[in-house]
């Protein structure tokens, strides 16, 4: 008898096809940026092809990428899903990302140990930011909805997030603030312990002004208001990140009255915010205490304000100190999380691997069973009919037990690799054989 030798993979035929940071400029991520109803939409299409079994898209605004698999009985990606998830994805909307550096391509292990890196805050613009997580679980709740995320995306996808909840408890690789936005909303909590009641008045509409709402809607502070010289440019910012007030600028000093955080983020020659204008806001503030932070160069607020009873002043070189503090830690928890990385891909690893000694068991249940009941009908004819039954669970139960520790044991060399010895079992046993 010749045994029919399997090709044995460590890691699924996966295929990663994506851009982010790194590959492209602003203005081609935007264009193949897609929000939940365009994934669902995009997830069917990919489904719809008779290469691709499984898939999941990950899109924030540093990245898009696409992960598949291949149905089963179709050529192994890359190969056709790669063509189908470039032209679908990406070239539809963008034609300029097939130029050479605008996509990466990761395969197998690499593409799998990739996405538990997005998780865990290791392939960021920002190192470590705590938003890509909860992107990366909506990916997976999308994929789940309209049946995308099949048994090995599944749990590819449960491991990546596993990796990031890890490193997040673990390390210090989200810890502190590592941006201006991120660092004005971590220093408005440390005062005001619930962003959700600190009403904040930012003046500017600028890309730090726009770094700074986002940050603050993102953390649930609020309620949010914009000033700025050019009110339509204001406007425009609060219908960007939505649910921010627009004031006008020659308000300001009312509405920081009814402020608690004043963040000052113009490129005005001039301060516009004086020491006996802020004095003025204090007098009316019954005691609260303000927080101002000064973003603008030249200065936005006159340094004397500092003097003010119940005024907390930062300057934008206190922050970018704390910023290179906090990211040198943050650079230090990188081996930590890569360890982390590496042990939970090891966990993908092992599962997989272990689905090869599963169809083993099946045949050597399913064989036994054939077994036993072949041997049963052949008996039946010299027992009473009344133990017909028992005979019938007694011999059900001694194959059950006699199959339990061999079926472990299989099951346990498909999880730790030992596919020669599947090999060997299935020789032994006989399995690769018809039954007739």
């Amino acid at each position: 008898m010749t045994v029919r030798r399997r090709e044995h993979r460590r890691f699924p035929p996966l295929v990663l096809v994506g851009t982010d940071h790194r590959a492209s400029p602003l203005e081609l991520r935007e264009r193949v940026a897609y929000d939940a109803a365009a994934t669902e939409e995009a997830l069917v299409h990919l489904l719809a092809r008779d290469a691709v079994g499984e898939a999941c898209l990950v899109s924030t605004c540093n990245r898009t990428e696409v992960y598949a698999v291949p149905r089963d009985g179709a050529s192994p990606l890359p190969g056709a899903g790669y063509r189908i998830a470039v032209d679908l994805v990406f070239l539809s909307r963008a034609p300029e990302m097939e130029s050479e550096g605008r996509l990466y391509v990761k395969r197998g292990e690499e593409a799998a140990r990739h996405l538990l890196s997005v998780a865990a805050g290791l392939e960021s613009m920002v190192l470590g930011e705590p938003e890509i997580l909860g992107q990366v679980k909506q990916a997976h709740e999308i994929a789940a909805a309209v049946g995308a995320a099949g048994p090995v995306l599944g749990r590819l996808l449960r491991t990546a997030a596993d990796a990031g909840r890890r490193a997040r408890a673990e390390t210090g690789i989200s810890q502190g603030a590592v941006s201006l936005g991120y660092a004005v909303a971590e220093l408005a909590r440390n005062i005001f312990s619930q962003l959700d009641e600190t009403p904040t008045l930012v003046l500017g509409a600028g890309e730090t002004a726009r770094q700074v709402l986002r940050s603050l809607a993102e953390r649930g502070g609020g309620p949010l208001r914009v000033a700025n010289r050019d009110p339509e440019k204001a406007r425009r910012l609060a219908e960007e990140v939505g649910g921010v007030e627009v004031v006008p600028l020659a308000d300001r000093l009312e509405a920081a009255a009814a402020s608690d955080v004043v963040v000052a983020a113009t490129s005005a020659p001039e301060p516009l915010l004086t020491r006996d204008g802020l004095a003025s806001v204090v007098a009316r503030r019954a005691g609260r205490p303000l927080l101002v932070v000064d973003l603008g160069v030249p200065r936005n607020v006159e340094p004397a304000a500092a003097r003010l009873d119940n005024v907390f002043l930062h300057a934008i070189d206190a922050l970018d100190i704390l910023i290179d503090r906090n990211l040198r830690s943050r650079r230090e928890a990188v081996p930590p999380v890569e360890e982390i990385v590496e042990q939970e891909l090891g966990r993908f690893g092992a599962w997989y691997r272990g689905l090869e000694a599963e169809p083993l068991v099946a045949r050597l249940q399913q064989r036994a069973e054939r077994i036993r009941r072949s041997e049963l009908d052949a008996a039946r004819g010299r027992f009473p009919a009344d133990l017909h039954g028992d005979l019938d669970r007694l011999t059900r139960a001694l194959v059950r037990k006699i199959l339990h520790h061999p079926s472990a044991g299989l099951r346990s060399q498909g999880d730790q690799g030992e596919l020669a010895r599947l090999d060997a079992a299935r020789e032994l046993f006989r399995l690769d054989e018809d039954d007739g």
